[in-house]
């Protein structure tokens, strides 16, 4: 990525953080774009999200962390 698109997903993230979205929501919504862009066939199944959220969610990254990547996949996505 270059500047201007990190530049984005700074900003992308910092508006996402300020929604206040439950940390547990937060790895659910990571959990369904890492699904998508892995052209898993079961990708919209919510027995596969939640398996995927919670395993994000045991990782234990933190907020920010996870509003970051969330972004970043939008951003990434919006552009293609």
């Amino acid at each position: 990525m270059n500047g201007d698109e990190v530049s984005q997903v700074n900003v992308a993230a910092y508006y996402l953080a300020q929604k206040g979205y439950t940390y547990d929501k937060l790895c659910w919504m990571l959990a369904e774009r890492q699904l998508f862009l892995q052209r898993d066939p079961n990708y919209k199944n919510e027995s596969k999200i939640k398996e995927k959220a919670a395993e994000i969610f045991f990782s234990g990254p933190t907020y920010d962390v996870l509003c970051y990547l969330i972004s970043e996949v939008d951003i990434k996505m919006k552009l293609q």
